[in-house]
């Protein structure tokens, strides 16, 4: 596995905060995240929201999984043909820091 690119997203208060990645198609991914800080009894959660395929021709399908209230700490997915991912940290009050890896596989 190769590192691809780093992130960092951090928030106080209630917010949602978003990262795109642009992706080659032909290649797969392992896309990473987890919460490293949680500072106060409120929520958050990082997760993948947005993945859009790519197989040839002229159509990108994207699919939304913008889940709303299921709260979870961490996101480790792989991630073939899609030419783009979007990972979304969203808190509920407290201050909240995420952060993970994007590695070619």
């Amino acid at each position: 596995m190769t590192p691809i690119s780093t992130y960092w997203m951090w928030t106080t208060g209630t917010y949602e905060v978003t990262l795109d990645f642009g992706l080659d198609w032909r290649k797969s991914y392992l896309m990473t995240g987890s919460l490293t800080l949680t500072d106060g009894g409120d929520r958050a959660h990082i997760y993948i929201a947005t993945e859009c395929h790519y197989s040839g021709g002229d159509q990108v399908l994207c699919g939304v999984r913008d889940s709303g209230d299921d709260f979870d700490l961490s996101v480790m997915e792989f991630i073939s043909s899609a030419s783009s991912v979007t990972v979304k940290l969203k808190t509920r009050g407290g201050a909240h820091r995420a952060e993970g890896v994007l590695y070619e596989v």
